[in-house]
C-alpha cells in the first residue's frame, strides 16, 4: 500500500487499477478456456478483487471520490465481461464489509495486535439500550485522524 506525504492514497488506487488490467487479461484467457459459472467467479474473488480490496480498512477512508469510482469501474467491468455475478457487490459494501470484520475481530480478541488502539470500555452505572460497542468515544480530533479506521468504527451507528 503506498501513499503520499498528505496521506492521499491516488497512487496505490493507481497502482491496483493498472495492475487489474493484467488479472482481466488472465480472467478472459481463463473463460476461454472453458472456466465459468461459480468457478469464474471464485478466481475472480481470490485474485482481481482481492488485489484491489487488500489491507482497506487502513486505507478506505482516506480515498477520494473519484479514487472510489476507480476502483469500482473495474469491478464494473469485471461484471460486464462475466468474471463477477450480476449484482456483485459495491467498492463501497466491499470496503463497509472489510471494516465490520476487523472491527468485529478485534473487539472480540483481546492479543489482537490492534486492541490496544482502540479505547478502554465506558463505564456506567445505568442500563443504557445495547450500543455497537462500549467503548469509550475519544474527542474530536483533526480530519485525518477522522479517517483513521479507529475513530471510523467507534462512531459509526452511535445514533
Amino acid at each position: 500500500v503506498s501513499f503520499t506525504h498528505t496521506l492521499s492514497f491516488g497512487p496505490h488506487v493507481q497502482n491496483v487499477t493498472s495492475k487489474a488490467a493484467v488479472s482481466l487479461f488472465a480472467l478472459k484467457t481463463l473463460k476461454a478456456y472453458c472456466l465459468n459459472g461459480q468457478a469464474l467467479f471464485d478466481v475472480t474473488q481470490a485474485t482481481l478483487v482481492a488485489q484491489l480490496f487488500y489491507a482497506s480498512p487502513a486505507w478506505s477512508g482516506f480515498l477520494k471520490a473519484d479514487e472510489k469510482a476507480k476502483l469500482q469501474s473495474v469491478l464494473n467491468r469485471a461484471v460486464r465481461r462475466g468474471y463477477l455475478p450480476l449484482l456483485y457487490k459495491t467498492a463501497d459494501e466491499l470496503f463497509e464489509s472489510a471494516d465490520t470484520t476487523l472491527f468485529s475481530a478485534v473487539l472480540s480478541n483481546p492479543n489482537h495486535v490492534l486492541f490496544p488502539l482502540f479505547p478502554p470500555p465506558k463505564q456506567t452505572g445505568h442500563d443504557l439500550r445495547k450500543r455497537s460497542h462500549g467503548l469509550t468515544l475519544p474527542a474530536a480530533q483533526s480530519a485525518y485522524l477522522k479517517k483513521n479506521f479507529t475513530f471510523r468504527m467507534l462512531y459509526r451507528d452511535i445514533y
